[in-house]
């Protein structure tokens, strides 16, 4: 069987139906649940109630109860604590999880962030210094430590006491066993506690810190508990930040987190929301990650990600409005230094897949701050893994990577590892640290690793790949389905936001948006009109005109605009399908087939002029397929009263649509 442009055309419409009734939603949501083998799940209701979805006990770290123990002890007793959080958004939210906790429970805290550039990522022994001057006897490390095995023991030695957690991936450099180490290769359900972000392991700890806080004033617990609210929503801004699969608990995180936060009146919080120019009342995971995360991320990646973690936790509403001021003009220096880094990646990217590279490692005199996005951006562009370093004239090149959903992105590296002086991450972002002189070495091992990866482990590349969910008739991009797609949320690995494939649809109007790098396409179909828009669209569709027939790949979302709702369908990919059959050249043909009644393709050809002999046949058997038609003795025979299907709907059709559509990346 060919492989369907889209997931839905392989499940059979009793499976839909069922799962329809059992439910009590739409057909069409319940194909789509069906396409994905959501439907196969003990309880598929999870997916439109995250809440029916248990949390994983805290307790099921294996060394909770160690690590509540011995900060139990030290808030009991006095000791100061210092909390080593990282510089990015997890990093930070994490970071203000328990310092907010410390903070309520009436510890003696101070927080330690790296500097990027000067410290790098992680415990080291300069961090063990600050905490040693700051007057500290117990460092809790919040997402990072789970490699720090040096700095632990050197930590040790100073005789300081430490308690790691943690959430990427394990490695060489493992914290000694004495200590207690709250990550999910410690636990009693790693699979799904490997899901959470360091926010979420920071979460999981203060409620475990809390469940055990005998000893402890009981006004204090009392306070950490009213602000239980506001960490979860930190969690969902750390779950989202890092990019964490929205799947099983993750989910029901992320949904109870926001509508937290959406009560929150937390002055930094507000002041946040109000310089990204959102209503902190209806905050959604798209605002989180267009708005909030690049503002809180601009902080650590232009100066010190101090400023990011003072606003979480500001209750001034002064100090607060200062700080957001201070974030956005740091973000406005970020976006600055992005673009003139992309751009310079972007050549040197073109040149190494131009010359077959299936992995591209760019470098520059770029801010250490930007890479990850640069590198992001890469992937996003050329569709492979992109590593991208900072030249900052020292011998050491320092950077971060990212890749395609589904690469083993942190494999990669760990397979030429000696190559590296240093690196760790998980499978969707990696930072890493190597000599300038081995720069080529490591460009040719992770090219051979994509490239024996995707011979092993994907289709080959002229094998046509499923490109959307669904099909999707213009008529019902609707805001009620729009609402459904909401009531499925959140997305990100693991659970993507749906794609549905729209057209071929007549181009009505090319207007241009914004900048001029974004376009609004007004297409029709079957007597109705629509907006597709294109954000950063390539320049060929520039050239497009009306009357071009136009077949794309797009998600459907709610657009608010002046107060008003609307259903907007936004392209990710499309192309010119000025040689695929429409609506009206099935119309044409079907009427001669009504006015002959019995019709050979050969003949069919005579008396339609215009079309060759294999789009006649390809029309003819999609009328079979659905129906309106029957083969018999070589000849074509219409069926009446035969029930209306949608073209799309059979695969004779979309074998033909897959073949005559091109596409724009």
């Amino acid at each position: 069987m060919n492989t369907p442009l889209w997931r839905t055309a392989q499940v059979q419409p009793e499976r839909a139906e069922a799962l329809a009734r059992r439910m009590a939603i739409p057909v069409r949501v319940a194909r789509w649940l069906c396409a994905r083998g959501l439907d196969g799940e003990d309880n598929p209701a999870q997916w439109l109630t995250p809440s029916a979805v248990p949390y994983t006990p805290p307790f099921a770290f294996l060394d909770m109860a160690a690590a509540v123990a011995r900060i139990g002890q030290a808030v009991r007793a006095g000791e100061r604590i210092a909390v080593v959080g990282d510089y990015d958004v997890d990093g930070v939210t994490a970071s203000a999880i328990l310092m907010d906790t410390l903070d309520a429970l009436g510890a003696k805290c101070v927080c330690v962030l790296p500097h990027r550039e000067r410290d790098g990522y992680g415990l080291s022994h300069a961090l063990v210094d600050r905490a040693l001057a700051a007057g500290c006897q117990l460092i809790v490390t919040v997402d990072n430590g789970i490699r720090a095995g040096a700095a632990v023991l050197y930590a040790l030695a100073q005789g300081l006491d430490v308690v790691v957690s943690d959430h990427h991936e394990p490695g060489e450099g493992r914290p000694p066993s004495q200590i207690p180490v709250v990550h999910w290769s410690r636990a009693s359900h790693p699979d799904a506690l490997k899901r959470l972000s360091g926010a979420g392991v920071a979460w999981k700890l203060c409620q475990a810190l809390l469940s055990e806080a005998g000893g402890l004033a009981g006004p204090a617990v009392e306070r950490a508990r009213a602000g239980e609210a506001f960490r979860l929503g930190l969690a969902a801004l750390g779950a989202l930040a890092d990019v964490m699969p929205m799947v099983g608990e993750n989910r029901r995180l992320v949904v109870e987190g926001l509508a937290a936060l959406r009560r929150c009146r937390r002055p930094g919080w507000l002041a946040l929301c109000a310089v990204a120019g959102l209503d902190a009342d209806s905050v959604t995971a798209t605002d989180v990650l267009w708005r909030i995360a690049p503002r809180l991320n601009a902080a650590g990646r232009m100066d010190t990600a101090e400023h990011a973690l003072a606003l979480l936790l500001a209750a001034d509403p002064g100090e607060a409005q200062a700080r957001a001021e201070e974030i956005e003009r740091l973000n406005g220096l970020r976006k600055a230094e992005t673009e003139r880094a992309l751009a310079q990646a972007k050549v040197q990217a073109q040149e190494q897949i131009s010359s077959g590279a299936g992995f591209v490692v760019s470098h520059g005199p770029w801010p250490l701050g930007v890479v990850g996005i640069v590198a992001a951006k890469l992937t996003e562009t050329y569709g492979v893994p992109a590593l991208v370093l900072a030249d900052t004239g020292d011998t050491l090149l320092r950077g971060s990577g990212r890749a395609p959903a589904g690469f083993p992105l942190h494999q990669a590296l760990a397979d030429c590892a000696e190559l590296f002086d240093h690196f760790g991450g998980h499978d969707e972002a990696v930072g890493c640290g190597l000599s300038r002189e081995r720069l080529t070495d490591v460009r040719q091992r992770l090219s051979a690793f994509a490239a024996a990866w995707q011979s092993e482990c994907l289709s080959p590349a002229n094998t046509p790949q499923v490109l959307a969910d669904d099909y999707l008739p213009l008529a019902e991009a609707t805001l009620e389905l729009a609402a459904w797609i909401d009531r499925l949320g959140p997305y990100g690995p693991g659970h993507p936001m749906w794609r549905f494939c729209v057209g071929p649809v007549r181009i009505v109007q090319v207007r241009r948006m914004g900048d001029g790098r974004h376009v609004r396409l007004k297409v029709s179909e079957a007597g109705g009109c629509q907006d597709l828009v294109w954000f950063h669209a390539p320049p060929s569709v520039f050239t497009w005109k009306p009357g071009d027939t136009v077949t794309a790949i797009v998600e459907l979302e709610q657009s608010v605009w002046q107060g008003r709702a609307r259903a907007q369908l936004r392209v990710i990919q499309a192309g010119l399908s000025n040689r695929v059959l429409t609506r009206e050249h099935f119309a044409d043909l079907y009427r001669l087939l009504r006015a002959r009644r019995r019709l050979r393709a050969i003949e069919a050809v005579r008396e339609a002029p215009g079309y060759g002999l294999d789009q006649v046949a390809t029309m003819l058997d999609t009328f079979v397929e659905l129906g309106f038609a029957r083969l018999s003795d070589h000849a074509y025979h219409v069926v009446e009263s035969a029930a209306p299907r949608d073209l799309r709907e059979a695969a004779h059709y979309r074998d033909h649509l897959r073949t005559n559509a091109a596409w724009s990346v």
